[in-house]
């Protein structure tokens, strides 16, 4: 049923007085830019999802998805210098204008989706059909009563991201448009942030980005919703399954052709397993999701232990011949039912034109699925090292994301979506009014998380957290999305980020505090934070960390190799020897 915006945002009134204690406007400002903003939003997308089966996906999802970031942007906006490089003065002339870019951005990442995803059919008050609602046109009409969702098959995907600035002139008040076009370089920029090119819109749209996985992740895992405090959070394998259904109805994983990641056949979905364990990884830590264990094998036990997968006697792999056509090609695959992933066969995609045939393989020539890729596109002849084993293709271009990067083949680290915090010592924005009472992103339990009052043992928590994490295998080392590398001085917290996961809220003390314990290593002008080049053929970027020499000892705990991709740089911008920390620019051990 259509509902005025006042209904749709009454149950959401907390994270709107949140985002209005950081907007830190005068009431003038919020009435007239702020609160008919929020209000439009309401009136455009009513109770409509946020997705089919990924994320939000419950009636009002998308309302709730959009608020949520828009919340998490304006708690990563306190810690970002807009625009980058700017003097003091002009940081305070453009401070609001900047912040309601963040907010605007947050709000409508995915507003175009009821264009580009879904198909909404209004009804009147008698229920009869009134036709389609068009949303470049605008709300739904004042004459339609209810309304009908459903999801567009064979969408494109990221499509809706391209459309977003085509419906922000029915939900930004015309003040505000014109607020943000009276500074173009405000502008351009959340325009690139509207669409999804987040590079292009530098801090903006690493704000955008880091807020908009935080509330996926968050209600993946359960925790958006309203929950007991012994309810557990979403299982593992609910989790993967969800996943995968969201990369098959994207064709991130494409079926039934030569090369392909999966297979239909009858009611069996014959999945290519190394490609796709490795895309369900890369998938969930895109989204910020954690405990998703690194090892194959555990995914797969975790499968087999919810019945997901068909098991092969007592192993989850099969070794079989998928033939289409004149090609032949021998692959180790997952077997499930077909109904795990579409419950509506007339939504399943057209069976493959071929076949898939079991083989039998003596036990010793299975492929180990952690150290063997499957052929994966383009019907490229795999190289063989004999009949029942394939490695991979120069040609091919898959990047195991999740594992630790290895000396020979590893992947470009991109720039992190962090937003660099100042030194120690300098001066930094008054905090908000307390949101504790609101579900954040920090990643530690409920016997770490920070307390509401003042807490000197802030930083002494986050080493708990971080050597349990560290210990448990739920945080990643040495991966595209890691927060932790290993190099030969030292573990690398990169910084912030490493404490917003602790503590999305109140980072800042937790990193102070934990400067105070004397555990990293400090620079020759008596700074903490060290920069490091993280580098790959002629692809370079750089990131800020602490760094802890001799970290095994220090904390406790086991680390893998040093991460080659990653180097610790001097003053003068040249990689730092790696002998010793005595060594390292003459820093010292505090």
């Amino acid at each position: 049923m259509i509902n005025t915006p006042e209904a749709l945002l009454a149950s959401h009134a907390h994270i709107i007085a949140a985002i209005r204690g950081m907007a830190g406007v005068p009431d003038s400002h919020w009435n007239t830019l702020y609160h008919p903003l929020i209000d439009g939003l309401a009136r455009f997308v009513q109770q409509l999802p946020a997705s089919e089966a990924h994320h939000h996906a419950a009636p009002g999802g998308l309302l709730r998805h959009a608020l949520e970031v828009a919340l998490e942007a304006m708690k990563l906006r306190r810690g970002a210098l807009l625009p980058p490089g700017a003097s003091a003065e002009e940081l305070a002339r453009l401070q609001d204008v900047w912040s309601y870019a963040c907010i605007t951005a947050a709000l409508l990442h995915d507003i175009g989706k009821p264009l580009a995803d879904q198909r909404i059919t209004l009804f009147g008050p008698e229920q009869a059909s009134i036709g389609l609602w068009s949303p470049i046109d605008g709300p739904m009409p004042l004459q339609a009563r209810y309304y009908r969702v459903e999801f567009v098959a064979k969408r494109r995907y990221r499509r809706h991201e391209r459309l977003s600035p085509l419906l922000a002139g029915h939900i930004v008040p015309a003040q505000g448009l014109h607020w943000l076009a009276s500074e173009p370089e405000v502008m351009d920029t959340w325009l690139a942030a509207l669409q999804g090119e987040y590079e292009a819109a530098g801090p903006l749209g690493a704000i955008v980005a880091k807020a908009d996985g935080l509330s996926v992740a968050r209600d993946l895992s359960g925790g958006g919703k309203v929950q007991l405090p012994t309810a557990r959070t979403r299982p593992l394998s609910e989790r993967l399954i969800t996943a995968l259904r969201y990369l098959l109805a994207q064709d991130e994983l494409p079926l039934n052709r030569r090369g392909a990641a999966g297979f239909l056949v009858n009611e069996d979905l014959w999945l290519v397993s190394k490609r796709v364990l490795d895309a369900l990884k890369e998938h969930l830590a895109r989204e910020g999701q954690t405990g998703v264990p690194s090892r194959n094998d555990r995914l797969m036990d975790e499968l087999q232990q919810h019945g997901l997968l068909i098991p092969n006697q007592d192993h989850a792999i099969w070794t079989c011949e998928v033939r289409i056509g004149d090609w032949t090609q021998r692959l180790t695959l997952l077997r499930m039912e077909a109904s795990a992933i579409w419950s509506n066969p007339e939504r399943r995609p057209a069976p493959l034109d071929g076949a898939v045939i079991p083989v039998d393989v003596a036990p010793g020539d299975v492929m180990d699925t952690d150290t063997t890729v499957e052929a994966a596109g383009g019907g490229c002849p795999p190289v063989s090292t004999d009949a029942n084993r394939v490695t991979l293709d120069s040609r091919h271009e898959h990047a195991e994301h999740a594992e630790p990067i290895g000396a020979q083949d590893y992947t470009d680290l991109p720039l992190p979506y962090d937003i660099e915090a100042p030194e120690a010592g300098t001066k930094t924005p008054a905090p908000a009014p307390s949101t504790a009472d609101l579900p954040h992103a920090g990643e530690a339990s409920a016997r770490n998380t920070p307390q509401d009052d003042e807490d000197e043992d802030a930083g002494r928590r986050f080493v708990a957290w971080l050597k349990d994490n560290i210990a448990s295998g739920r945080v990643e080392i040495n991966t595209v999305n890691a927060r932790l590398h290993v190099l030969p001085q030292g573990l690398a917290l990169i910084s912030p980020g490493i404490f917003r996961d602790f503590d999305s809220v109140r980072w800042d003390k937790a990193q102070k505090r934990f400067q105070k314990m004397k555990l990293h290593l400090k620079r020759p002008d008596g700074t903490n934070i060290w920069t490091c080049r993280v580098a790959k053929d002629r692809k370079q970027s750089r990131i800020k960390v602490m760094l802890i020499p001799e970290p095994e000892s220090a904390l406790g705990v086991k680390l893998p190799s040093p991460n080659p991709a990653v180097s610790l740089l001097t003053e003068d911008g040249t990689e730092a020897p790696n002998e010793s920390k005595k060594q390292v620019g003459n820093g010292q051990a505090v």
